[in-house]
């Protein structure tokens, strides 16, 4: 019998503007504003979180605002205003998060603290994902992370040109539990690996009592746009043809796994998304 989870609440950190050209192979050079989101999952475990946003120090990074720009350059909307919720505070900006620790101020708006989460899972350590480590290695909480993911990042071979920022991974005391491949991590919550965005990535499947199973994809799959179309992602950090053949065949597991399970599936950077599946009055359950 399929143990399930408690209830969970999806949280918005922030949101970053990029090119749809990154979030979907072939896509065109069109700029959007991508939300940062994070998951929390009750469970009679303790509460787990799937991702956690940008630090508030990458936010203000010179060399990451610098980073963003590039990829901006030549896009055929850069002066187009946005037009869904959230309205970015401010249009000449590449990203933006909640006041504070981004982190700190999410898990603030369903009434919890850093040191009320008893496990983070990071999807992969690209900054928009995994800012708040060191917020959590603070308070004492283990990060889950796929083992080839951690040594990816700790071989030097990517920096904040690349969207990774050292100082999400070199925290002192961080309580790394890796992971090798799929792995239950609590009760209804499951790491399910889908690399090829990155050499590590994962996803995460949740079981609800009620409204059933939540697959939230991180960034194998950006976009509704990716499952629909049947596409991969459009960037992948390790640069090689097996990466891309990894991208490909995590969206397809993504898609196998979601019909099998009759699950829920949630990109992990499309606004419309996000906003539809807000969690009510008590969370999702």
């Amino acid at each position: 019998m399929t143990r399930t989870a408690d209830r969970l609440f999806v949280v918005q950190f922030g949101a970053e503007r990029v090119s749809k050209n990154l979030s979907l192979a072939g896509g065109p050079h069109h700029l959007y504003w991508e939300p940062l989101y994070g998951v929390i999952v009750e469970t009679g475990e303790g509460r787990v979180l799937f991702d956690t946003g940008m630090s508030r120090a990458s936010h203000h990074s010179a060399e990451n605002t610098a980073a963003y720009r590039a990829g901006g350059v030549g896009a055929s909307n850069l002066d187009v205003p946005w037009h869904l919720y959230p309205e970015p505070p401010r249009t000449d900006d590449w990203n933006w998060g909640l006041p504070g620790d981004p982190l700190v101020a999410g898990l603030a708006q369903v009434g919890l603290e850093p040191s009320d989460i008893s496990l983070a899972v990071i999807s992969h350590m690209h900054v928009d994902h995994s800012g708040g480590i060191g917020t959590l290695t603070a308070a004492g909480v283990p990060i889950a992370i796929q083992r080839r993911e951690l040594e990816f990042v700790q071989s030097g071979a990517v920096g904040i040109a690349e969207g990774f920022n050292a100082l999400d991974w070199t925290a002192p005391g961080t309580q790394w539990r890796v992971i090798d491949g799929d792995e239950e991590l609590a009760p209804g919550v499951r790491a399910v690996s889908t690399p090829g965005h990155t050499p590590g990535h994962q996803s995460l499947l949740v079981d609800l009592p009620e409204s059933g199973s939540w697959l939230f994809a991180g960034d194998a799959a950006d976009l509704a746009q990716n499952f629909l179309d049947h596409t991969p992602c459009g960037s992948c950090a390790g640069g090689t043809d097996e990466d891309a053949q990894n991208a490909a065949e995590s969206i397809d597991r993504l898609l196998a796994l979601a019909r099998e399970r009759q699950a829920r599936l949630i990109p992990g950077h499309d606004q419309v998304v996000v906003n539809a599946v807000r969690h009510p009055r008590g969370g999702h359950r």
